[in-house]
């Protein structure tokens, strides 16, 4: 077992097998390689979870399954990016997109546009930009009606 001392989250145990390796890292964080997923609420799946890199502990990503947001979402992978991750098809991967967090929370935008793409199997992942998308760099949460009713569900409960 390894322990990694967090800025936000304490003293985190973990085995290596739990890490996910990011051969080229995250766009603006290429030195960084290696995250542990951390399930922010022992309640949830796996709909948000924290990214928090091994290398630098003051370097966490919040990522939300975009088919949580939008169940419509479709991204479309290249050949390349497929073999990269080493499978056959988009359906056996997972899919995340990295929020943006602000002081005030309506302001929170996700990349709709540049998801990150793991391979579950084989704890390997690489975030892609979909060029062939209408997909948003920064796309308001407020803006998605799955969101807009946890808000109003959140008022009424008040």
């Amino acid at each position: 077992m390894l322990t990694l001392e967090t800025r936000d989250y304490g003293t985190i145990e973990y085995e290596e097998s739990d890490l996910i390796h990011f051969t080229d890292g995250l766009f603006g964080f290429t030195e960084l390689k290696d995250y542990i997923p951390l399930v922010l609420d022992e309640n949830e799946d796996n709909t948000i979870l924290l990214l928090q890199s091994i290398a630098n502990t003051d370097i966490a990503f919040v990522v939300v399954n975009p088919f949580s947001l939008d169940p419509d979402y479709d991204p479309v992978l290249s050949p390349e990016e497929l073999s990269y991750l080493h499978v056959k098809s988009e359906n056996d991967l997972s899919y995340y997109v990295i929020c943006v967090l602000r002081n005030n929370y309506l302001e929170n935008t996700v990349n709709m546009k540049a998801p990150v793409v793991i391979n579950p199997d084989k704890r390997i992942g690489m975030q892609v930009i979909l060029n062939d998308s209408e997909y948003e760099f920064r796309k308001k949460l407020s803006s998605f009606s799955a969101v807009q009713e946890g808000l109003t569900q959140s008022a009424a409960n008040a």
